[in-house]
């Protein structure tokens, strides 16, 4: 059940960007009150699932990430909902497990991002390390010097006019601070 759930994981309300039906990201804010109760419904059946046997889901889900970097398995809907699916592990997850996985999954991220060609693929990509990060505000605030990168990364994201790109970098950085604000401000 994991592996499906993590194969179809639907998009939550705070990712900016979708793929249209001709290959181009487009701008798109989620007002379907069925899919967000859809992604909920979901991110709740992972969490138990996931309290169930926490090992397994960081293996699949990192099986499917690096699936990702074989040419003919690249594919941006699928890339979507395996960080969906991460986002929905935020706090069940010891901090040392955390910081092992959340490490990873950025580290396979931010290198998918320098391997992909193409505006598009690096759009993608972005919203789904923001989408990543933000789910993680423990982390962040355990881990000063790569909350710094992240707000910093934050800025540049800002400055991007991809469609949805600088919205969801605003919206990423808001979420942040507020969750943040003691570490940023000590």
């Amino acid at each position: 059940l994991i592996i499906i759930l993590i194969g179809r994981m639907t998009k939550p309300e705070e990712i900016l960007i979708r793929e249209n039906e001709h290959g181009e990201i487009i701008r798109e804010k989620t007002l379907d009150t069925d899919s967000i109760v859809l992604y909920e419904k979901m991110k709740n059946i992972i969490l138990v699932l996931a309290r169930l046997d926490s090992d397994f889901t960081q293996h699949v889900i990192l099986k499917k990430l690096s699936l990702q970097f074989e040419k003919h398995r690249w594919n941006r809907k699928d890339l979507n909902s395996i960080c969906w699916s991460v986002g929905s592990l935020s706090g069940i997850l010891s901090l040392e497990e955390e910081k092992r996985f959340l490490v990873s999954i950025i580290k396979d991220l931010l290198y998918l991002c320098e391997l992909k060609k193409g505006k598009d693929n690096k759009a993608i990509i972005a919203s789904n390390i923001m989408f990543v990060v933000g789910a993680y505000p423990r982390f962040l605030q355990d881990h000063w010097k790569f909350l710094k990168t992240v707000l910093q990364k934050l800025f540049e994201f800002m400055k991007e006019n991809h469609p949805g790109i600088q919205d969801m970098a605003c919206d990423t950085f808001l979420k942040i601070t507020k969750s943040c604000t003691q570490t940023i401000v000590s």
